[in-house]
């Protein structure tokens, strides 16, 4: 029979249509302000090419009329990992909140993410943003706040360079077009001082710099206080005009130059509000010296628990679980009063105290980790009126303007439109109980009472979120799970309350992180056992026994290879004498991690979650870390001996012919390859040998074309051969869009095994907003997924399972 193809004329056809794809048509942009002098002068075809240079790989940019830039995107038949643009510009974004510019895009399949990276003396600061649509021009902000240091930048005001990248997600070609690039942000009266200056010493705490950071700002920006983020080597004179607080968020030390600064600024009547750390200098401008820190032990800190009257609307508990604080106390003859005191594990106020105020400012024990509603935003809001009592006004009008801005609504009448002209009773009288408490917030508002209107209207707010809620509609017979990263359930509550409220919540399974690759939660013959068995028991027992009393399925999860700095030191001092842990591309040494080309670590992984499944009746075991950690890994000496002999030769230049030499190259991958699969292929096995029926499951990255070179995980294989019974690629994505984007992609991948797509609670900006986990789980069940897994049952969890089971997990 005679095949069917393009002749000559056919493949002309296509070709031009291919052409036609390419140069869709793209609308003019819509109008943008003030842009930046470089952008200014993009005129033409010559200059836009010329301001926008491509990286390897990448096409040149063109021209495209209204003074906007065509971005063509080359994924098909290619092998770079993404499309980049490096913009040179000559920014002072120190006074800025960040910058923004208008993006069209006309199909983000291709893509598996966006980047934005602003080059600074010697390193970048980097974030991501999505569209929530294609083919519609849209405006994109770039905040600081959401950043991420690379290298040592030289702060704010020294960026020279911004770069576009647009990562691969699939092979197919589109185009993007960029527009307005300038600043966004005026003048703030907040600054939230970043740790940069720390960073390049902080080691692995670099990170957690920027996102305390980040946690502060987006508090603020909840309660409507303007204010913007910068690094405390940025710090000047004219940046602090008009501004009427400064938070340092956690820096351990504060550049000499700074505190300089800040010292006219607080005699002139500016406040600091410190968290954590009273470094060289801090104190003073407070009025405060460190008498120490307390550290928990084995439970947290509750939270803050107010003292006496407190401060104006302060609620009498915030919860936060912190492990430590530092002790502050009035130096000298200095006014300090104490407003909350640490609660400990056991639900006792103690005496240590939480937050301090002073006439110059305040001082919060540990970092601030609430970044979302309820008690910890209100917490925040009484502090910073208390600082700066004209923030109230800010904040008591930001609060009334949300009533109602629930799921894209501009406000109540908006959402009432949205949930039709009929809708159920309880829908009903939740807008009618919102629209009454809007009525008294108006007119407190109009009074000048700010603490309370603040107040009515937060609980108008929550009445209209509930209509929106009531009002979504649920799904029978699906898979709803929960990973949870601590072995002990809920922070305080155990593995009964803990499972009681997942089940109340409408899920129907979790997924406990019970062992790491040098640590088991529970009496193990395999890996060290946690020090604390003794005293508090096995956890698998304890969430098992929970589980089956509440109708919960129960997949024990494992971290593999990463010991996550959990392992007994002796275990992995014996692990690095035998040669055992992972050595990167620069030859550094990655100790925590084990190598998984080497015998003895696979068969450790093996045996330990096949341990599991002999001793415990779980409904299943659940891979995660089950992967490089990145594509610098492994390349230990024990690697290249296996690898050589795999390969049946020597490598003449080690390590470099593994990237440099094609052969060498794609013999290398799927090596690291083999060396995870079989690991999955081998508890897989296994596991189905001692009892048939249990499930075997994974957590994966998300973007399987790439990531199966990139980490060595080729998780499609995994399902392909039916080692999998379902996976849970982690979609941790802000963006709906990106979400749907993504999830449709995988749902290919994963072909037959059922995919059940990791929604990222935890992860975002907001890790309390029930209503865009309400809408990732409609995107699941849109797309005829049959079920999700969320990240992370943790507090932030817990606040959100009363709305769901409102409507979308309504049994």
């Amino acid at each position: 029979m005679r095949k069917r193809g393009f002749g000559a004329g056919g493949w002309a056809a296509w070709v031009v249509l291919a052409g036609v794809l390419r140069a869709q048509e793209i609308p003019a942009p819509p109008g943008g302000g003030e842009v930046f002098p470089e952008w200014a002068q993009v005129r033409d075809a010559a200059s836009a090419s010329a301001l926008l240079r491509p990286m390897g790989g990448t096409e040149a940019a063109g021209y495209l009329a209204g003074g906007a830039v065509r971005l063509p995107v080359n994924f098909a038949g290619t092998r770079h990992e993404r499309v980049s643009w490096d913009i040179p510009v000559r920014a002072d974004l120190r006074r800025a909140r960040g910058i923004r510019f208008d993006f069209w895009c006309g199909d983000l399949g291709p893509f598996a993410g966006f980047s934005v990276y602003f080059r600074s003396g010697g390193g970048w600061y980097h974030t991501s943003f999505c569209p929530e649509r294609a083919g519609v021009w849209e405006r994109v902000e770039i905040d600081k706040a959401g950043t991420r240091i690379e290298g040592q930048p030289a702060g704010w005001g020294s960026v020279d360079m911004i770069r576009l990248s647009g990562w691969r997600g699939g092979g197919a070609d589109t185009v993007c077009a960029l527009a307005n690039l300038g600043y966004t942000g005026g003048r703030p009266e907040v600054l939230v001082v970043r740790a940069d200056s720390c960073a390049a010493r902080a080691g692995g705490e670099a990170r957690s710099l920027g996102e305390y950071a980040a946690t502060v700002s987006a508090t603020l920006d909840r309660l409507g206080v303007v204010s913007s983020q910068l690094a405390d080597t940025d710090l000047a004179p004219e940046l602090l005009e008009g501004v009427r607080l400064v938070v340092l968020p956690y820096n351990p030390s504060v550049p000499a130059e700074a505190v300089a600064l800040l010292r006219p600024f607080v005699a002139g009547g500016g406040k600091v509000l410190a968290c954590y750390s009273l470094g060289k200098g801090v104190g003073e401008l407070l009025g405060l010296k460190s008498a120490g820190s307390v550290v928990c032990e084995g439970a947290p800190f509750q939270g803050f628990a107010r003292v006496g009257g407190g401060l104006a609307a302060q609620p009498a508990f915030a919860p936060q679980a912190s492990w430590r604080t530092t002790v502050a106390e009035a130096s000298g003859e200095a006014r300090a009063r104490v407003v909350a005191v640490w609660r400990d594990g056991q639900g006792r106020d103690t005496a240590t105290p939480a937050i301090t105020v002073t006439p110059t400012g305040g001082f919060v024990g540990h970092v601030w980790f609430q970044a979302s509603g309820g008690e910890g935003a209100a917490l925040m809001r009484a502090l910073v009126g208390e600082l700066v009592p004209d923030l109230w006004r800010q904040a008591a009008e930001r609060a009334y303007a949300e009533i109602g801005a629930v799921a894209g609504s501009a406000g109540l009448e908006a959402l009432r439109a949205q949930l039709g002209r009929r809708p159920a009773r309880a829908v009903r009288e939740a807008l009618e109980a919102a629209e009454g408490g809007r009525r008294e917030a108006r007119r407190l508002l109009g009074d000048g009472r700010w603490p309370e209107s603040v107040g009515v209207s937060a609980r108008a707010a929550e009445r209209a979120l509930r209509a929106w809620c009531l009002a979504q509609p649920a799904r029978e017979g699906e898979f709803r799970a929960f990973w949870c990263h601590s072995a002990f359930g809920l922070g305080g509550k155990g593995w009964d309350e803990s499972v009681r409220l997942l089940k109340e919540g409408g899920f129907n399974a979790v997924l406990p992180n019970m062992l790491w690759a040098g640590v088991a939660y529970y009496p193990s013959k395999t890996l060290p056992e946690y020090g604390g068995l003794a005293q508090q028991g096995d956890q698998i027992a304890q969430c098992l026994a929970a589980c089956r009393k509440y109708g919960v399925q129960c997949h024990v999860w494992k971290v593999n290879w990463n010991t996550g700095g959990k392992a007994p030191k002796a275990f992995l001092e014996r692990l690095r004498a035998e040669g055992r842990t992972q050595k990167e591309y620069s030859g550094a040494l990655k100790d925590e991690w084990l190598c998984p080309s080497h015998p003895a670590n696979q068969e450790l992984e093996v045996a330990s979650m096949l341990e599991i499944v002999r001793t415990y009746e779980v409904d299943g075991i659940h891979f995660d870390y089950i992967r490089y950690p990145g594509n610098d890994c492994c390349f230990c000496d024990g690697c290249r001996a296996r690898f050589e002999a795999a390969l049946g030769r020597a490598v003449k230049e080690w390590p470099e012919d593994t990237r440099r030499d094609e052969a060498v190259r794609q013999r290398w991958l799927d090596f690291r390859r083999a060396s995870i699969d079989t690991v999955v292929r081998r508890v897989a096995e296994g596991s189905r040998g001692i009892r048939p029926g249990v499930k075997v499951s994974a957590a994966v990255f998300r973007n399987w074309p790439v990531d199966r070179d990139g980490v060595g995980q080729d998780w499609k294989l995994w399902c392909d051969e039916g080692w999998l019974d379902f996976v849970c690629p982690m979609d941790y994505f802000d963006s709906n869009a990106q979400f749907r984007t993504v999830v449709a992609a995988q749902k290919g991948y994963a072909g037959r095994v059922p995919l059940y797509p990791g929604i990222g609670l935890s992860c975002w900006r907001d890790p309390r907003d029930a209503v865009r986990l309400a809408q990732q789980i409609g995107i699941v069940r849109e797309l005829g997924v049959p079920g999700y897994t969320v990240f992370n049952y943790d507090a932030n969890a817990e606040a959100v399972l009363p709305y769901l089971r409102l409507g979308v997990t309504a049994r």
